[in-house]
């Protein structure tokens, strides 16, 4: 056991290279934490290793791994874990007509799960030591996002469900926090898997194929990068402030107040107007539909 005696710890899930997860660990490793990145592979996250950060093998989808790397994580620390950033995320854009229910069911499993899991699991090093669960959740469980309806749908039941565990968690001094995410530069959003969002020809979509294809190949412009992001989560995360939910990220503020203020029907056409093609996509199938 090698415990390490005032210094805070915390657990990022989802480590790999280019995305908010390795981020958030190198800079919860800057400001002086003791951090445990994770990733399935190990080889994935090998260069955390290198920067002196300790690095462990977790597949969140997985029973048995998690498990296990909770009890590693209270043998090296005592029994305790002051923050818990459930940041494991895995995409899916495709058409609500036509998904894959075993693609959705994994999307879900990790998104949501997969979180359940490591709450459950890591809930007595985190009453032990009055920590903080950090879920990384995302704009898109708030809004419309066409093409995007099943991703959206685990985030959205992510935000539910950290707002009941927040209740839960209080009796215990455990601070439960959705992280709001907005537009952030990572691979899953600059650069999605080649089978990703292609429209079959038996699809009711195939007259803007094209288009739908490539919704969205403008998320990235003017988002923020995953080290600033990563900076700005960590200090909230020293900070005293309590919050249930902390929105951050490019367009996370005007989402806020577009989802405080106006009604579902005039954020539907703000959204709409905002994605690339939407409106080339509706003008395509109503031709195609009339000739």
């Amino acid at each position: 056991m090698v415990v390490s005696v005032g210094q805070k710890s915390a657990l990022i899930t989802g480590c790999t290279a280019g995305g908010i997860g390795h981020a958030l660990a190198l800079e919860f490793h800057k400001q002086g934490f003791r951090v445990f990145a994770t990733a399935r592979r190990l080889d994935a996250i090998q260069d955390l290793h290198d920067k002196g950060l300790e690095t462990v093998a977790l597949d969140v989808t997985d029973d048995t791994s998690v498990k296990a790397a909770a009890a590693h994580i209270a043998e090296l620390t005592g029994g305790t874990l002051d923050v818990l950033v459930n940041n494991a995320g895995q995409g899916y854009r495709e058409a609500a007509t036509h998904f894959d229910v075993s693609r959705a069911q994994a999307a879900f499993d990790t998104n949501l799960f997969g979180v359940m899991r490591m709450v459950r699991d890591f809930a007595p090093l985190l009453v032990n030591a009055k920590g903080k669960i950090l879920n990384v959740g995302s704009v898109a469980g708030l809004i419309p996002s066409p093409f995007r309806s099943i991703y959206s749908a685990t985030k959205a039941a992510l935000h539910s469900y950290g707002d009941s565990l927040r209740l839960e968690m209080k009796p215990f001094d455990v601070t439960v926090v959705t992280l709001m995410t907005g537009g952030v530069t990572t691979k899953m959003s600059t650069k999605p898997p080649p089978s990703e969002g292609i429209i079959p020809p038996d699809s009711l979509y195939w007259p803007a194929a094209k288009v739908i294809n490539d919704l969205y190949s403008n998320q990235a412009d003017n988002a923020m990068s995953p080290a600033e992001y990563a900076r700005r989560i960590v200090s909230f995360a020293q900070s005293s402030k309590n919050v249930p939910w902390f929105w951050e990220g490019n367009f996370a503020t005007a989402i806020w107040f577009m989802t405080t203020f106006l009604s579902k029907k005039a954020l539907e056409g703000i959204i709409g107007r905002a994605v690339k093609g939407m409106a080339e996509m509706e003008t395509l199938i109503r031709g195609a539909k009339s000739s």
